[in-house]
């Protein structure tokens, strides 16, 4: 046992060793995994034990104004690195949308795209506060198991993605997270105030989930399945479209239940 902990324990330090990005090794909570680690794990015993338990004998708490002002900085932040990215690709003749490699130099081009994947991640640890709220609201119907999950991986696996691909042909990704999540925290910004348009917004913000993730599994996928390189690891474009496929799976069963079920039970009564 002894020996199969210690081959684990130098795999990944040798893995880490060569191949993680060491320009963002000074950079807060990503010089070591520990941090994101720590974080996630408070984070899912809060909302899956503590908090349910803590708030049993406990009245909702009224987060209005805190969660008002939350949503309003979620749809600046991610407006914002939004249009940075759409702005840096519209600059960038060279740049593939069949297969991009990550540049990975100490320039100008490879550490913006470096400081746009690290801001990218903080917002991944921001988003936990959702979950967080929802039990302090006593909203124990929210916290599904799509919702802990989807947190909980993003936060994870942006940040791996952070350390070792950041940018290249992640950087789709990034695009259409940071537009669905400033439409989505619009969409809660007027939904707090029993704004009627709200109910027009859900439908069609979780049609617009299901595109970027119809669009994210082909991006990702095209140059999984087709053996396409260009020097972005292949691990890489499978963990992408995997991850857009199961993701998609789950909010079209979603879809599926709430509006294409629901309205066929409605005619029918």
């Amino acid at each position: 046992m002894a020996l199969v902990l210690r081959r684990v324990f130098d795999e990944y330090h040798r893995y880490m060793t060569e191949y993680r990005d060491t320009r963002s090794l000074e950079l807060p909570l990503v010089g070591s995994p520990w941090p994101v680690l720590t974080i996630v794990a408070v984070y899912l015993y809060i909302v899956l034990k503590a908090g349910p338990k803590y708030m049993e004998n406990q009245k909702a708490f009224d987060l209005k104004y805190v969660i008002r002002i939350y949503n309003a900085v979620q749809v600046a932040a991610n407006g914002i690195l939004f249009l940075i990215i759409l702005y840096l690709l519209s600059i960038r003749s060279s740049f593939s949308y069949l297969c991009q490699p990550v540049n990975y130099g100490k320039t100008r081009e490879g550490y913006e795209e470096m400081y746009i994947a690290y801001f990218y991640f903080l917002l991944k640890v921001l988003d936990l506060a959702d979950t967080v709220f929802f039990v302090l609201r006593k909203k124990h119907s929210h916290v599904s198991f799509l919702h802990v999950y989807h947190h909980a991986l993003m936060a994870l696996v942006t940040y791996l993605a952070f350390i070792f691909v950041p940018g290249g042909h992640a950087v789709m990704l990034g695009v259409w997270n940071t537009l669905v999540h400033a439409v989505m925290y619009f969409y809660y910004f007027l939904a707090s105030y029993g704004s009627q348009h709200s109910i027009w917004w859900k439908k069609h913000l979780t049609r617009l989930q299901l595109l970027q993730f119809i669009h994210l599994g082909l991006h990702f996928g095209i140059p999984a399945l087709f053996g396409i390189d260009c020097g972005f690891p292949r691990v890489w474009l499978w963990v992408g479209f995997l991850q857009a496929v199961f993701i998609l799976t789950m909010f079209l069963d979603f879809y599926f239940k709430s509006y294409v079920r629901n309205r066929k039970s409605s005619r029918k009564a």
